[in-house]
């Protein structure tokens, strides 16, 4: 299972429309873990979302991306964590 945001092109679509899509979602077998201001974050496998990708041609999808880079360090800092030991 992987996790897939949908997002809605307005900004604060109609409830309306954001219930019929988590209707369609759960029909579909896919899990709605949040859904705020025009964007769903789906858990599912990757050929359920590509079923609701299809079933739901106004919202566009991508795949949930966690990762980050930690900022790399000065050279001060380096200096001083070279100095006290520690990498």
């Amino acid at each position: 299972m992987s996790r897939y945001v949908f997002s809605f092109p307005a900004l604060q679509p109609d409830p309306a429309v954001v219930a019929e899509a988590q209707t369609t979602v759960k029909a579909l077998g896919a899990t709605v873990v949040r859904c705020i201001a025009g964007s769903m974050l789906l858990d599912a496998a990757p050929a359920v979302a590509s079923k609701v990708a299809a079933a739901m041609p106004d919202w566009r999808l991508s795949e949930e991306n966690c990762g980050y880079r930690a900022p790399e360090r000065t050279p001060l800092q380096r200096a001083r964590q070279a100095v006290n030991g520690r990498r």
